[in-house]
């Protein structure tokens, strides 16, 4: 299975190709442009911080890291999440913080987003891949 060219990654995404998972693997390693939120990146080193093995896993974390394109917060990610934001008030689903900005960052680069949360699917035009489901 190929991605067509560019993926970005949530947290579970990341954990789940530590841990080997086939699919999981095949994808984001069949991606020819991987991106890292800086919002997952940030959940991922607070992960690795509170683990039994933070050094190790902070190594592991900062290597998958310089193997993506880390996706900073702009200005057009923070008006897309007031947008996004509200809409999903609106429909009465709110859903994690950090995963709206997850979400809003891969909708300003037209990106699809790799992760298992079901969530997602209330974010009108993000495209989600859900490894579960392939």
């Amino acid at each position: 299975m190929k991605v067509n060219g560019r993926l970005a990654v949530d947290t579970n995404a990341v954990i789940a190709y530590r841990e080997g998972i086939l699919t999981v693997c095949t994808l984001i390693e069949g991606a020819d442009i991987l991106f890292l939120p800086v919002v997952v990146l940030g959940e991922l080193l607070y992960g690795a911080l509170n683990s039994a093995k933070p050094q190790k896993n902070e190594q592991a974390v900062h290597k998958f890291s310089a193997q993506s394109v880390l996706v900073p917060i702009d200005e057009a990610i923070a008006i897309r999440y007031a947008t996004v934001r509200l809409e999903l008030k609106k429909i009465g689903y709110p859903i994690p913080e950090n995963d709206i900005w997850v979400a809003t960052t891969c909708l300003e680069l037209g990106v699809p987003l790799l992760t298992r949360d079901g969530h997602f699917d209330y974010i009108r035009g993000l495209e989600v891949i859900n490894w579960e489901e392939l």
